[in-house]
């Protein structure tokens, strides 16, 4: 593991030792539409955290499969799951190297993850998105946008990049808590 992600490794894991802000433990509502309008079928949480959106998707009838990067939000996951119905896997790891992961998903989320990641690790989880995600299915992103005072974050460059295999169906620009440019994007397949 590179030096740089042993430093971010670290850092994750110290904000789970108390309650990370970004732990709500609520499923955004722009989630909550989605399975209003969706049938269920299988999904991916990429940095799913504590688990509180699996255990959301799962108890709409979803098949899924975490991964998360911090140890103990995943143990926190770990817990909150087990014994509960569509669970397929839970995985500790990082989203960018999940080749071990079988395709397809109806589903991929990621709330606060891709933003994070180095440059070199978003080429690679670009590619995974296009391996994993079924022709027509949705991927739904959000995250902070890069700014000069914030220098991790996406680019207008970084999400040009998902147009060459995804569509854009929608997005709703914000900021979080009135300080951070903010995104939610939802995708599909192009088939």
């Amino acid at each position: 593991m590179k030096i740089e992600n042993i430093k971010r490794w670290a850092r994750f894991n110290m904000h789970y030792l108390g309650k990370p802000r970004w732990d709500t433990g609520i499923t955004p509502p722009e989630v909550l539409e989605f399975l209003r309008t969706h049938k269920p079928g299988r999904a991916l949480d990429l940095g799913c955290g504590t688990g509180t959106n699996l255990l959301t998707l799962a108890r709409a009838g979803w098949r899924v499969t975490g991964v998360e990067f911090a140890l103990i939000a995943w143990r926190e996951a770990r817990r909150k799951l087990r014994g509960q119905a569509g669970l397929e896997s839970l995985y500790l790891d990082s989203v960018a190297e999940v080749d071990y992961l079988q395709p397809p998903f109806d589903l991929i989320l990621d709330i606060g993850c891709f933003h994070s990641l180095p440059p070199e690790e978003k080429a690679k989880y670009r590619h995974q998105i296009e391996r994993l995600l079924a022709p027509g299915g949705t991927y739904l992103l959000y995250g902070f946008m890069k700014t000069p005072e914030r220098p991790r974050g996406m680019t207008e460059k970084n999400l040009a990049e998902f147009d060459k295999f995804l569509e854009l169906k929608s997005r709703q620009d914000g900021t979080d808590h009135g300080q951070r440019p903010s995104v939610w994007l939802e995708y599909i397949k192009k088939a």
